[in-house]
């Protein structure tokens, strides 16, 4: 490992419960598995840095870089090392893949070898991403090279013009290398689920925001992320982004419209009369009063934040 370097002008997270930093801003620093030093933590996971050595070693990695390296054991608690991957276990690892060949970019340090039996293909996570390549969070966490996808993974085929029913923007286009079951993710729970389709990064958003609420954005069936995670898709076990805001269900117990033209309360206040209101569908907060909704149906209300996260095309 390379001893703790001095990062300038970068922002970083400290997790008390992991006892780790995750760098929020791009510093530079190369993973410590890869030997890269992309920063994208929808695509390869958050940049953790880990000091050990009382302090005077530091470990840094893509998370998914640790969950996906072919020789990297998971052998200790929840909280040790990192998150259950010892600093011994990830630096044996580290001497049997470092002069590994990557398929894709041909530098040294691939750490994922391909789970097809006969595939002698290593490359690097970050590579693999751009190449269409999977990692099944879930299970054994078996990666596949892009000439090996398992058969869980999905073929798309979106007709010309069909759009990503998360962000609503273009899909990539029969015929277009992106147009395949990696970069566009196809839904399909059951026969009664009306078949949708992502793109891969905009899933993955939708399930860092879900957590454990993560589901089918078309039939809301719950088991959805046992297929996500087979495609790809890593489902993070913690809460939902919105109920981790500092005072996310206040209003709840205020039972106070949140409508910034709302005239009712106070007059409903002093006539002892209770206050009809509605939450927002998709968090259950935000009130406001029915006609504070301004729309035909107040059942349908979403609130601003939830409509900024997107929720508002998953309904």
């Amino acid at each position: 490992m390379n001893p703790s370097a001095t990062l300038f002008n970068v922002s970083y997270a400290t997790d008390a419960k992991f006892k780790l930093n995750v760098l929020r801003t791009p510093s530079g620093a190369r993973c410590d598995i890869c030997l890269l030093s992309e920063w994208n933590p929808l695509r390869y996971g958050e940049f953790i840095e880990k000091t050990y050595n009382k302090g005077t070693n530091t470990l840094r990695c893509h998370y998914f870089c640790l969950l996906s390296g072919s020789r990297i054991l998971q052998r200790g608690t929840a909280y040790s090392g990192i998150a259950g991957f010892l600093i011994r276990d990830i630096q044996d690892s580290l001497k049997e893949t470092c002069n590994k060949l990557c398929a894709y970019c041909g530098q040294k340090a691939a750490s994922v070898l391909c789970s097809r039996e006969g595939c002698d293909r290593w490359y690097h996570y970050v590579c693999g991403y751009k190449n269409y390549c999977v990692t099944q969070f879930c299970g054994q966490f078996n990666s596949y090279c892009h000439a090996h996808l398992p058969a869980e993974q999905q073929k798309a085929h979106p007709t010309e013009g069909a759009g990503c029913e998360i962000c609503y923007d273009r899909l990539p286009a029969p015929g277009d290398a992106e147009c395949n079951g990696v970069a566009i993710i196809r839904a399909s729970c059951n026969s009664e689920c009306p078949a949708g389709m992502y793109h891969r990064e905009c899933l993955q958003r939708y399930a860092y925001t879900s957590g454990y609420n993560f589901q089918c954005p078309n039939c809301y069936d719950k088991k959805f992320n046992e297929f996500a995670a087979l495609c790809g898709i890593f489902v993070p076990q913690r809460e939902a982004a919105w109920e981790r805001e500092a005072g996310a269900f206040k209003d709840l117990h205020k039972r106070r419209c949140t409508a910034d033209d709302c005239d009712k309360d106070k007059g409903q206040q002093r006539r002892g009369a209770p206050s009809i209101l509605v939450g927002c569908k998709v968090c259950g907060g935000a009130l406001k009063h029915r006609s504070c909704t301004k729309l035909p149906d107040p059942n349908s209300y979403v609130c601003s934040i939830c409509k900024d996260e997107q929720f508002v095309k998953l309904l």
